[in-house]
């Protein structure tokens, strides 16, 4: 295998030859993704690596498997090594953004290089709400790509060449101590008045909330364990909820003390569930016997209803709108201003990495930064 390099349309491309199984010669041109002005260097080294990869463990000529093609079967060959959350959003942008995108370009998996990769998210970048969609967008593809190159299908990926698009910083919102006491009394009573107290004060994800089991809370020691989450995916055309013990990460599975106030709150809530069920006879769902977020029928409370009448409530109630999600937020929050680590914080939350949580809440507390400019002023100070 012999190459070298040629400019085309203002690019570096490697001009390969090989020899078929006959004994043919064959040439292949493929981008590096470089333009000429500048880049003869690295266009050079892509080119011996390339010729030292191949030369040595042989080059597989691509298939003319179309693009959207080869990405439908990739979605589905990862279903079961993700998660079902994961899957239906890979689906989504599978069907939503990605095919209707290149199946106008005809492109096979062979020929797609990074121009239209860059043109792809060029212009997502200006159709979907949030440059944070198109990242994943890109990500998912980049991971398809990835495994066409370690299957040997393509000679490189061409992601490599393609700048990543810059996202949006997450500014979470919170609600303080006050606001928190305020919320609290508002849905005091109401459908949602428990997963609304569990997230309130645990910082728990929706998920995890309604997948909170009675099992996992010890009312005597005084302690509650996140294991199981609640999701909700779209199969055969229906919204359903999915029961599964895999969490977000590792770290999302842990343990959070009660204190006597709470160990008495949530007894309270048992003896009013088996009361609802004493009333209800047999009109009681007994399917979800286990579960702490359940209504006064015994039925699981749907995660997406959970959210919608949570900003409708605040709403009503002339409250300041958050999210359901921002009660993790200010949960955090609050915990901060109390003086709390970031350590402490990260494994509260159940975050794999410290970096996340730094990421989003080192802003988050006033009062470290108080302090340092009340040390400046009175280290800088003449008086």
């Amino acid at each position: 295998m012999t190459g070298s390099l040629q400019p085309k349309n203002g690019v570096f491309y490697m001009v390969i030859n090989t020899k078929t199984a006959e004994g043919k010669r064959k040439q292949k041109w493929v981008s590096t993704g470089l333009t000429v002005k500048g880049n003869k260097r690295k266009a050079e080294q892509q080119l011996n690596a390339f010729l030292t990869e191949y030369g040595k463990n042989g080059y597989s000529e691509p298939s003319n498997v179309m693009f959207c093609d080869y990405m439908d079967s990739w979605v589905e060959q990862r279903r079961l090594k993700v998660q079902e959350k994961t899957h239906e959003t890979n689906t989504f942008n599978l069907n939503k953004h990605i095919i209707p995108f290149f199946k106008k370009t005809g492109l096979s998996l062979a020929n797609v290089e990074p121009e239209i990769i860059k043109a792809y998210c060029d212009l997502k970048l200006t159709e979907c709400r949030s440059p944070n969609t198109v990242i994943r967008q890109y990500a998912m593809i980049r991971a398809a790509l990835n495994y066409a190159y370690k299957s040997r299908l393509i000679p490189s990926n061409p992601c490599d060449f393609v700048e990543k698009p810059k996202g949006e910083k997450y500014i979470a919102e919170f609600y303080n101590a006050d606001d928190i006491k305020a919320l609290l009394a508002v849905f005091k009573g109401s459908a949602i008045e428990v997963p609304v107290l569990i997230a309130a004060y645990f910082g728990l994800r929706r998920s995890e909330v309604i997948g909170l089991r009675w099992s996992a809370l010890d009312l005597i020691n005084g302690s509650l364990t996140v294991r199981q989450k609640v999701v909700q995916v779209t199969q055969e055309g229906k919204r359903k909820n999915i029961i599964s013990d895999k969490l977000k990460n590792f770290s999302s599975r842990r343990t959070l003390p009660l204190d006597d106030k709470l160990i008495t709150v949530f007894s309270e809530i048992k003896k009013q569930q088996e009361y609802n069920r004493e009333i209800c006879g047999n009109s009681y769902c007994t399917d979800y016997l286990d579960y702490i977020c359940v209504n006064k029928m015994g039925e699981l409370i749907n995660p997406e209803t959970l959210s919608r009448q949570f900003s409708k409530t605040l709403r009503q109630n002339n409250m300041r709108v958050i999210r359901y999600h921002d009660l993790r937020h200010s949960c955090a929050s609050l915990l901060l201003a109390l003086g709390y680590s970031m350590k402490d914080l990260q494994e509260w939350l159940g975050h794999a990495s410290m970096r996340t949580t730094a990421d989003i809440y080192a802003h988050a507390d006033p009062k470290n930064k108080g302090k340092m400019i009340r040390g400046l002023t009175s280290a800088l100070s003449t008086e």
